[in-house]
């Protein structure tokens, strides 16, 4: 009531007289300061708008909502917007004036939509755009209100694609691509097809896309022989970043040119995507995307390039400049304020490069940070992948079962929401291994075997292309390999760790931690089956081979990798019966798994000691070390692992 008696003030008497006797019949009460009244009860609200006449309620509306946007104080306007564009909706159809027509879309409808996007409900944003769409889809509202026109249908095309409609996405880009009449727009459209393919999980595409964007305004990315490019490029960048401090960066005057920062944007967001699509291309647009920030003083786009280049030292091995760009990335980011990129800076400086330096914990805190703050400015997409790597580091940094379900249960419902499918499968195959550990049921052929409620590794293994699918299929095969030796199906584990490994050097693990917690458990494997005779010798050598890199591990990350390292290697020493080199070995993997607060491969450091007295006859100490590692396994949770 109080949202109509803002300025109109018409009938006076007739509205003080209906009020009053409401009042009297207690359908309406007064709030505690007596300025506004509301119906006492929903109900009493729907009986009296069933009275209405439903042929009727669209004009109702629609005059109710005129009224509500004549008459609403300018103080008052942005408090009730979506009020008033709900009312509207329910009868914009019969505005047939051109003039309020063109007002209604972009007064009401646009602005309802940027709202509710900035508040990170697209599908809401999606349902006013096409409200505004509706009201101006002609030729005559494109020549004469064509900006207003462009907005709503790019605008409503990336609400489509982040809410998962991307038969609409596709019909309302298709529109706005063929109207634009400059490259602003044309790249802007580019850019949101970019950004919905890659949500759609068709990363070749959208780098394909999104590379034809570029020539638009004159960026070009070489697709022919890439890797003399590459070394060029890596030589360039690295001559150019050796001259650059952050103090360098904060004096940079910041380029707001439309086009130039749209552009950076694109180098950044396919930077990213190249991982996944095209990864031979993912380094020399990486380089280009530094290069070109430092050029044009792009200082928005400064963080996620020097995050990005950062990862892709780590991958070349030069972990120590890697560190040093991740950390120059956060201090631009923190002094410059610059909040739309933390989610992709956080995803790529504590999920694939501080894993190595720094606590698995912290990094885990501040990934979350990262996506929680990314779904704060809209940055769903980032935000999302950011929330798959804190579900991976929160998993192998011995977070608790049950903490660890209840966060992948929030993540995976994120993810269907916002249809983010490629995502969403890799989160449920974590969702699924933690189930089995902490024996709570949903596992349908045991806790050795990635099958049950939420993952079927059968199934997927069927379906999967490697092109399309990568990050899936590797972490799915980690994942199977872990359970498969905690719970002894070697040869299983061994099946699918050689899925990993025939990859080679053209790994997606490659450069992240979970490369070498991947040939940890492939050489705890082949420990296991080098005990049998037959193929001692192969097994012998698959463990000699994951111990050397293992090493390289532990210099690389003393803090996260070392009681992997020597847990392995205490175990190829009782191989060999140098029994008291492997006590000494065993001992410093379980100081190390404890420093690191790495309950699950703590407890397991714990077990194999406990093994190893048992086969040395030594029962009391042997009982010793499996209590502890029973007590372990319970602080994680895994009663899978404590009736095992």
């Amino acid at each position: 009531m109080h949202l109509l008696n803002d300025k109109a003030r018409g009938n006076e008497e007739v509205e003080e007289d209906a009020i009053s006797v409401a009042l009297q019949e207690m359908l309406l009460a007064y709030n505690e300061d007596r300025t506004e009244v509301a119906f006492v009860h929903d109900s009493i609200q729907s009986a009296a708008y069933s009275l209405l006449d439903p042929k009727k309620l669209a004009a109702f509306h629609l005059q109710l909502g005129r009224i509500l946007a004549q008459n609403l104080s300018h103080e008052t306007w942005e408090k009730h917007l979506f009020i008033v564009a709900h009312q509207l909706a329910r009868g914009y159809k019969l505005i047939s004036h051109r003039d309020e027509r063109v007002v209604i879309a972009g007064r009401i409808f646009l602005r309802a939509g940027d709202k509710a996007a900035a508040a990170s409900a697209f599908p809401e944003a999606k349902f006013f755009y096409a409200r505004g769409i509706d009201l101006i889809d002609n030729d005559e509202d494109w020549e004469s209100s064509y900006q207003l026109c462009m907005d709503c249908f790019s605008k409503g095309a990336e609400a489509a694609a982040i809410a998962g409609d991307y038969e609409q996405m596709d019909a309302w880009l298709s529109v706005a691509i063929r109207r634009s009449i400059g490259l602003d727009d044309q790249f802007r459209a580019h850019y949101i097809h970019v950004r919905s393919l890659a949500q759609r999980n068709e990363m070749e595409k959208a780098v394909d896309v999104g590379l034809e964007a570029l020539e638009l305004i004159g960026v070009r990315i070489p697709s022919d022989n890439v890797k003399l490019h590459t070394l060029i490029e890596l030589f360039k960048t690295r001559r150019l970043m050796k001259r650059i401090c952050v103090a360098d960066l904060k004096k940079i005057e910041p380029n707001k040119e439309k086009q130039v920062v749209s552009a950076s944007r694109l180098l950044n967001i396919l930077g990213t995507l190249s991982l996944s699509g095209k990864k031979h291309l993912c380094p020399l647009i990486c380089f280009k995307s530094v290069q070109f920030n430092i050029k044009h003083g792009i200082l928005s786009g400064m963080p996620i390039s020097l995050a990005t280049y950062g990862f892709l030292l780590s991958r070349f091995g030069m972990l120590t400049e890697a560190t040093s760009y991740c950390e120059m990335a956060n201090a631009v980011r923190e002094d410059l304020g610059i909040v739309e990129t933390i989610a992709s800076v956080n995803m790529a400086v504590y999920g694939i490069v501080f894993p190595f330096s720094k606590p698995l914990r912290e990094c885990e805190k501040q990934l979350h940070h990262g996506y929680t703050a990314g779904f704060e400015v809209g940055d769903v997409a980032n935000s999302l992948r950011c929330a798959s790597l804190h579900r991976y580091i929160s998993f192998f940094s011995g977070q608790p079962l049950p903490k660890f379900l209840k966060g992948v249960e929030k993540v995976s419902k994120l993810m269907k929401e916002y249809n983010s499918n490629s995502t969403l499968l890799v989160n449920l195959v974590y969702q699924q291994a933690a189930v089995n550990f902490s024996g709570s049921g949903g596992a349908s052929t045991g806790p050795a075997y990635l099958n049950g409620d939420f993952c079927d590794y059968n199934k997927i293994e069927q379906q999967f292309q490697e092109k399309t699918h990568s990050i899936l299929h590797e972490q799915m095969n980690l994942m199977q390999t872990i359970l498969a030796y905690h719970f002894a199906h070697y040869d299983t584990g061994w099946k699918s760790s050689e899925k990993i490994h025939v990859c080679g050097g053209g790994s997606i693990f490659k450069g992240f931690i979970f490369q070498y917690i991947h040939i940890f458990y492939r050489g705890l494997t082949a420990i296991a089956l080098s005990r049998n005779e037959n193929d001692k010798r192969k097994y012998a050598a698959a463990v000699k081979a994951c111990i050397k890199v293992l090493k390289i591990g532990r210099k690389k990350s003393p803090l996260n990798l070392s009681h992997q390292s020597y847990l392995l290697e205490a175990e190829l020493a009782v191989t060999k019966k140098r029994y008291a080199f492997a006590e000494r070995l065993f001992m410093l993997s379980i100081e190390h798994a404890a420093s690191a607060g790495i309950l699950h491969e703590h407890a397991l450091a714990h077990e194999r000691f406990g093994f190893f007295y048992m086969m040395r006859n030594s029962h009391e100490a042997a009982y010793e070390q499996i209590r502890v590692a029973r007590d372990l396994y319970a602080k994680w949770g895994s009663k899978a692992k404590i009736d095992f």
